[in-house]
């Protein structure tokens, strides 16, 4: 299943979704844009001249903007082993790292940069960088806690040149890094335990702490915007928040906008804390995301009427990118790209989103 063939950036004469109508915000929207921000000669982007956040909201009122699938899939098709994910440098470390698909930005950033070069080359505005699991808290797991600045530093140079690469071929559609901060593998509202309720793994001062540190690598690396995603439970996405809006206060990057993304965990349309997409939204509005929306877990079909009612209340931009159908008994997913861009059509033809991509099943066109 192929991200851009479900999405079908290529020219049709009656179907592109670049020449869809996007949501319409009120004459009021209610994200933070910087005072001044302005872009002089859209399309066109001069970095440090132009403001981002002015660029993005002039090019999500314009058209459906793409952003790009999910990178583990991607990963899955080069069959790596152990091996290729210690390299020469972690050859002797002490436990199994295979998995850990944010350590490729060090031993494979070939791959890694090929992945983004796929993405962009089919059509992506926007692509994340490979930091689903960037935090120390994640990192824990594999014993590399003391690799994360680097791991995302890393990353977001390598989506840096990958996109300035784009860029540089077609400057009237300039391309974009999104460092993603993914849920980490620990709740703040849950306990871990059946046995005791009241007990946390993990506190609100301890995400902070590490989400601060993986957005001052990603902004350090060269990322545009930070999206704080797959979020299962708020209060670690307040946590979240709350880092990035801190740093980049304190180090005078405000320009660089915040978008936020939801998971709804099965079909009764709610996060594992329990919260509906309207609840989720309501939770944050305070902090003005540049954008909001859903990812992952459900497919485009069943989405639909979450995300609907999550674009009714959304006084920002809104996203999608959804899984290709449920996963199946194997864990793969089913939908064709037919079934995908059908979905997707939905979304674009009745004004819901901003801004598409592709989650759990999606990747770019094979060669």
């Amino acid at each position: 299943i192929t991200l851009f063939e479900q999405l079908d950036l290529r020219p049709k004469p009656n179907f592109s979704f670049e020449t869809m109508s996007p949501k319409v915000l009120k004459s009021m929207p209610l994200y933070y844009m910087p005072e001044g921000a302005k872009v002089e000669n859209f399309p066109y982007y001069s970095k440090g001249k132009d403001s981002c956040t002015a660029y993005l909201a002039e090019l999500f009122q314009k058209r459906i903007a793409i952003y790009d699938g999910a990178m583990g899939t991607m990963i899955q098709k080069y069959k790596l082993e152990e091996s290729d994910y210690r390299g020469e440098r972690f050859a002797k470390h002490e436990t199994f790292v295979k998995g850990n698909n944010d350590l490729l930005s060090l031993t494979k950033p070939n791959i890694i940069r090929d992945i983004h070069l796929e993405y962009l080359e089919a059509g992506a505005d926007i692509i994340g960088t490979n930091t689903f699991s960037g935090t120390t808290i994640a990192q824990a797991d594999y014993k590399m806690e003391n690799l994360v600045y680097e791991l995302n530093f890393e990353s977001a140079k390598i989506a840096r040149s990958a996109c300035d690469e784009m860029t540089g071929r077609d400057p009237r559609k300039p391309r974009f890094v999104a460092g993603s901060i993914g849920p980490t593998n620990r709740t703040a509202s849950i306990s871990p335990s059946v046995e005791d309720p009241s007990f946390r793994n993990v506190t609100f001062d301890e995400l902070v702490e590490a989400y601060e540190l993986q957005c001052r690598a990603l902004v350090e690396g060269g990322s545009d915007v930070i999206i704080v995603e797959t979020i299962f439970d708020t209060l670690n996405a307040k946590a979240a928040i709350f880092a990035v809006r801190k740093y980049l206060k304190s180090s005078n990057n405000e320009d660089i906008p915040l978008m936020v993304s939801g998971t709804l965990v099965d079909q009764s349309g709610r996060t594992l804390s329990g919260q509906t997409g309207e609840a989720f939204y309501v939770s944050i509005r305070h902090v003005k995301p540049f954008c909001v929306g859903l990812n992952c877990a459900l497919g485009a079909k069943q989405m639909k009427p979450f995300l609907r009612r999550l674009s009714k209340v959304a006084e920002c931009f809104v996203h999608v990118y959804s899984n290709a159908g449920l996963p199946n008994a194997m864990g793969g997913y089913d939908d064709t790209p037919s079934d995908m861009a059908r979905d997707n059509h939905d979304f674009a033809k009745d004004g819901l989103v901003n801004f598409i991509g592709g989650g759990g099943g999606g990747k770019p066109p094979p060669t």
